[in-house]
């Protein structure tokens, strides 16, 4: 057996934190997406995490004219690297987004001393972040990334 020398830093944050991050970011989005004509709806998902008791999380439909464009559905506040993800899901892909708090998830350096290196490059203030797998960085969710996202996961052009 492969002992791992560095581990990820431990998280202890709740599912009622990570759902008042979730409510945040979706009434934002929501707005993004009403300023642009689209629909937006709330609605409720199950969630079943290992080790706590089974709740409910909010999610977001948005559609046009009638028309199913994509879903913001929650995904839970047990994720490896983050405390709590979203996905964003649509008729073409999905893209997941992480909720980073302070500077990060770290992973743990084996020097005498305790140190933790950050896990993702760029992750400066709490939000929710999106990772670009082709550089391994973190870019913090604003309107424009999220209007680049969204259009990626539906084919719905702005």
């Amino acid at each position: 057996m492969i002992e791992s020398k560095s581990r990820l830093k431990p998280s202890r944050y709740s599912p009622e934190a990570y759902l008042q991050h979730v409510e945040a970011f979706l009434h934002e989005a929501g707005g993004w997406c009403e300023r642009r004509g689209l629909a937006v709806e709330r609605g409720v998902v199950t969630l079943r995490e290992q080790g706590i008791a089974e709740y409910q999380a909010p999610s977001l439909g948005i559609s046009k004219d009638g028309k199913s464009l994509a879903k913001i559905l929650s995904a839970g506040s047990r994720f490896i690297g983050a405390q709590g993800g979203i996905d964003l899901v649509g008729n073409a892909s999905r893209d997941t987004l992480l909720l980073c708090l302070g500077k990060g998830p770290a992973l743990s350096k084996p020097t005498a001393r305790m140190s933790w290196l950050p896990l993702f490059s760029r992750v400066k203030e709490d939000g929710w972040y999106w990772i670009d797998s082709q550089v391994w960085e973190a870019k913090l969710v604003d309107e424009s990334l999220f209007l680049k996202l969204f259009t990626y996961v539906s084919f719905y052009e702005f």
